[in-house]
């Protein structure tokens, strides 16, 4: 009886245990997510606003689509040569009126408009003579979506003439209740060139003999903004408003969503940081002070150093502002440290890159709490921060952020594809204010050039040109843009062998060495500095003469922002880009832009001997990981890495021109996935 028993409790004891084991312990419960809903449910989530925005997308495409469709029609009506309008005046415009600017580009004299309701309003707007927005500005500024069109050829010109339409004798209650159109010209300052003071230039399209202008006569003490940032700008020596400034502040201190363009070095950190300022204050006194005040203003930037850079522009504004602040959320700086100095001096304005931000936010802190309070969201530099690098990480930011709030984007450039994908962070009806214009990407006082020479004279090349700009230029101040961060770090061990006087900074260095180069780039003169494309956007630095890209950039838009470094606050610059024979596809990607083939240089013959000798004297390893990156580099461009046996020959051919014997092996892994592992002249590690 008493076996019968044991055995009968042996087979009781497993499930004994897995009993137990199924026992919560007190305080655990199931993980949950942001609004209290489980990890499945989370997910489902997800997936249904993944679908939402794709099948948003994809009707956007197809409007795009129609309009294009319509718009090939018009150019076919008539058969004569192609003379599109002029570019029309920058400024704000919904999403509707700008692809029917696109769109009204392919008009000609006596075509039939075929523009339908669901491309927007055609007609409408206050009768002629009455003055806009009531801005003394406006002046007899006209707009082109107001009334009836009418086309005449003149004196072999496209001209419009505009006439009152039924819609202009509305009643005022219904004219307020549709969306305002808003002036370009206005905003941006359409004064007399007569009363312009002659050190600034006037505002204008290229090719009329007229250079651009970096301030208008507005003030700041006129837009409505707080009287301390006001005593605040004033004491940093701004009184008047730049383009971009007088175009978008009014606009954003309104509340409404936003896409501006505006050329680099034209003030877009005060464009954005003043209405971040304004919404501080609004939120503060609504809400009275909390003991730990929530965060109202997220500023996202690609990199750490223009995020730094708008933090301290930030604190410079909010000098005479107590109980505001603003901090950065950066990478290359402990978490720990972070997160200490958020609980030490709580700020209501975050400055911040995508991944750190992440970071903060997946760490479960109770930092995602006080994003609760956000009333404003700002993308600098959007164009890179909504392409597929980034674009996952910011989604993600969206998601964790309020709707009900304002989303700004500001760059200085807008490809068809952000333009189409802005909608993940704006609203529906946003307006989009462009302060460049068609084909006005690059400052008009920047002298730009390009040379074509064999690669493995590059390094010569590049050592000519600063040489040559050294000795007529005193106070020179030159950045030059290398492929990748080890590519920089081999060219600046290079020129540093032969004496010059070079910084280098990349993504590959730690973060406080960084920001002291930085500093002392922004300080200085006479003084190179070898940079990847870490300093390619947004970053002020004062006075740079000269620009070099050595090598083809990324795309046409890292050309403009690269080049954007000089000729900053309308002061005269100079850019020249280096390309290898085999590069010189890309000028068809930037033919629209005022750049002109220099004449080729005569080298010194001991040049090469000198170029030689400093090679030798750089460490193999570098010359190897610099090797690797510029095979890495070319082989992700589309246009050269397609042929990966000329993309071969082209990479032992760099190889030979820094001193190598032989090509540097690669891993068996990485060749596969490079698609090289068969292919002729790679070497494969054993």
């Amino acid at each position: 009886m008493a076996s019968t028993t044991v055995r009968h409790g042996s087979r009781e004891l497993p499930k004994l245990f897995w009993r137990l084991s199924a026992v919560r312990s007190m305080g655990g419960g199931p993980r949950t997510f942001p609004g209290g809903v489980s990890k499945w449910q989370y997910k489902r989530m997800h997936e249904k606003r993944a679908r939402e925005k794709e099948k948003r997308l994809l009707q956007q495409e197809k409007q795009l689509y129609e309009a294009r469709i319509r718009s090939e029609i018009r150019s076919k009506i008539i058969n004569a040569a192609d003379d599109r309008a002029p570019p029309s005046d920058a400024g704000p415009m919904s999403p509707k009126e700008h692809v029917k600017a696109l769109a009204d580009r392919f008009m000609k004299a006596g075509a039939e408009d075929l523009w339908n309701d669901d491309d927007g309003p055609v007609e409408g707007g206050p009768p002629l003579g009455k003055p806009l927005m009531n801005n003394p500005a406006v002046g007899h500024g006209s707009w082109p979506f107001m009334g009836r069109r009418s086309y005449s050829a003149e004196a072999g010109r496209r001209t419009r003439r505009y006439f009152p339409s039924s819609d202009d004798e509305r009643d005022e209650s219904e004219e307020e209740s549709r969306p305002k159109r808003l002036i370009t010209r206005a905003a941006l300052g359409d004064y007399d060139r007569e009363t312009e003071p002659q050190s600034r230039q006037g505002w204008g399209r290229r090719g009329e003999g007229r250079e651009e202008s970096l301030l208008t006569p507005k003030r700041f003490d006129e837009c409505g903004i707080s009287p301390l940032t006001v005593k605040a700008l004033n004491e940093a020596g701004y009184v008047k408003m730049t383009l971009v400034q007088g175009a978008a502040i009014p606009h954003c201190l309104e509340g409404k969503d936003a896409l501006v363009k505006a050329r680099t070095g034209t003030g877009k950190s005060a464009a954005f940081l003043l209405p971040a300022i304004e919404s501080v204050l609004k939120a503060m006194n609504n809400n009275g002070n909390a003991r730990v005040p929530p965060i109202r203003v997220l500023i996202l930037c690609p990199t750490r150093e223009l995020a730094s850079q708008i933090a301290a522009e930030a604190n410079v504004l909010l000098r005479y502002h107590e109980g505001i602040g603003a901090q950065t959320l950066i990478g290359g700086i402990r978490f720990k440290d972070d997160q200490r100095r958020l609980e030490s001096h709580p700020s209501q304005i975050i400055v911040a890159t995508p991944g750190r931000l992440l970071d903060h936010i997946e760490n479960k802190s109770g930092f995602s709490m006080r994003l609760m309070g956000i009333k404003l969201l700002i993308l600098d530099e959007a164009d890179h921060l909504l392409d597929l690098g980034f674009r996952k990480d910011i989604e993600k930011i969206v998601d964790c952020v309020p709707r009900q709030r304002q989303s700004l984007l500001f760059s200085a450039t807008v490809p068809q594809e952000v333009r189409r994908i802005s909608q993940v962070v704006l609203k529906r009806e946003h307006s989009y204010i462009d302060t460049v214009g068609i084909g006005h990407d690059t400052h008009a006082k920047v002298l730009q050039l390009y040379l074509v020479t064999p690669h493995e004279l590059h390094f010569q090349m590049v050592y000519h040109l600063l040489k040559e700009h050294i000795m007529r230029d005193i106070d020179y101040k030159v950045i030059v843009f290398c492929s990748t961060a080890m590519v920089t770090s081999l060219v600046f061990q290079y020129l540093r062998e032969l004496k010059m006087n070079v910084r280098e900074m990349h993504s590959k260095k730690p973060q406080l060495y960084r920001t002291r180069v930085s500093d002392e780039f922004r300080e200085s003169k006479r003084l190179i500095l070898v940079t990847s494309d870490v300093s390619a956007r947004g970053i002020n630095y004062p006075d740079v003469t000269l620009v070099i890209q050595a090598g083809i950039p990324s795309d046409r838009e890292q050309y403009i922002h690269r080049l954007g470094r000089t000729g900053r606050q309308g002061k005269d610059g100079k850019g020249i880009l280096l390309l290898a024979p085999w590069e010189e596809y890309f000028l068809d990607e930037i033919k629209d832009l005022p750049i002109k083939k220099a004449p080729l240089p005569e080298l010194n013959p001991d040049l090469k001997l000198k170029i030689e000798e400093s090679m030798g004297k750089i460490d193999i390893s570098v010359k190897e990981a610099a090797y690797h990156a510029w095979l890495g580099y070319y082989n992700s461009i589309r246009e050269i890495g397609r042929d990966k046996t000329t993309l071969a020959e082209l990479a032992n051919g760099f190889c030979a021109s820094i001193g190598l014997q032989e090509p540097p092996s690669l891993f068996r892994k990485t060749a596969v996935k490079m698609g090289l592992r068969h292919v002729p002249g790679i070497r494969i590690r054993q």
